[in-house]
């Protein structure tokens, strides 16, 4: 490949898990270890009040929202493991999607995220 031609980058997801408050970080620990490096943890709350999830025997409204970038070959182990070790399968535990990244804007958001994908490739 010549010098000036940049390296393919294989497709790439945006990958949400929602989880109960303070799961968050076992989830990207995880994700770490399995070379996913672009994470961020956020705060949210579910919209259901707290009478409504004490009788439906549910968790708490608080959430973790974690904003992943993976490379789409990941994507089948990753929902595995929130399956298996998160219990995301089961109800009230979660709930983990995908969507596809098709452009990114700015060149610098480019260049900052395949650094953190090429990172994962070594």
């Amino acid at each position: 490949m010549p010098v000036n031609m940049p390296m393919p980058i294989e497709r790439i997801k945006l990958l949400i898990t929602i989880t109960d408050r303070g799961k968050g970080a076992k989830i990207v620990e995880k994700y770490k270890a399995n070379n996913v490096h672009f994470n961020l943890i956020c705060l949210a709350h579910g919209t259901a009040n707290s009478d409504i999830l004490d009788y439906l025997g549910l968790g708490e409204s608080d959430k973790d929202l974690i904003i992943t970038v993976i490379k789409e070959s990941k994507v089948f182990q990753i929902l595995e493991f929130l399956k298996t070790d998160i219990k995301l399968k089961e109800p009230g535990h979660g709930v983990a999607f995908t969507i596809p990244i098709d452009s990114v804007g700015g060149p610098k958001t480019l260049a900052y995220m395949t650094m953190a994908l090429r990172k994962e490739q070594k």
